[in-house]
């Protein structure tokens, strides 16, 4: 049987390459952290391939979901990458993106806040943090790369705190990379996104 080779390479790598506008459109390219096809779209985009496991009943899940795969602090209070959870976007399309996890503040004093940055058009959204046992806080995105609202604090400190965020984004005529984001609320204090706890999914709409 002939031997089928694809070029290859982590999300990040790839992500990397559609960043730097070195894909090949119609080319396949194989995820290694995620043993998943995807096919270059653009010279600075990709579409990744649904896996078989991921189909529902009624058809594959239009979903794409990715696990944050190590620890990421931020001690500033100004808008950081969540490192590994990112994706190319095709230009001229909508997303919708959700991010569930968890998050630990060095002080229960410490808020955060969660955003996506985007390579060109609009985006809005909201991140929702429990700031006690019975009550929770939202910051807003109405604009790329920046957040309104603040959290005041957490139910205590370095400990999982569960957190959820939803993001609708609409891509504009430059494709490129979605990337997370946070920040602290209170500069010189910590707040870190726990590994294995925090996803990221998304789906074109």
């Amino acid at each position: 049987m002939p031997g089928l080779a694809h070029r290859r390479g982590t999300r990040a790598q790839i992500d990397a390459a559609a960043s730097s506008s070195q894909l090949r459109t119609g080319e396949v390219y194989l995820i290694t952290d995620e043993a998943r096809l995807t096919v270059g779209t653009a010279t600075n985009a990709h579409e990744p391939a649904a896996k078989q496991s991921e189909a529902g009943g009624g058809g594959s899940d239009p979903w794409t979901w990715q696990k944050l795969a190590a620890d990421v602090a931020n001690s500033t209070t100004t808008l950081a990458a969540a490192t590994g959870l990112s994706f190319a976007a095709s230009a001229n399309t909508s997303y919708l993106i959700k991010v569930y996890g968890a998050l630990q503040s060095a002080a229960t004093t410490t808020g955060a806040a969660l955003a996506v940055d985007i390579p060109s058009g609009l985006v809005i959204g909201q991140a929702i943090i429990n700031s006690s046992a019975s009550a929770v806080l939202a910051t807003e995105q109405i604009a790329d790369n920046a957040t309104t609202g603040v959290t005041t604090g957490v139910r205590a400190a370095n400990t999982n705190i569960p957190f959820q965020a939803w993001f609708r984004v609409d891509i504009g005529a430059t494709g490129g990379t979605v990337q997370l984001q946070f920040r602290s609320e209170v500069a010189g204090s910590a707040v870190t996104l726990k590994a294995g706890l925090t996803a990221m999914g998304r789906r074109a709409i």
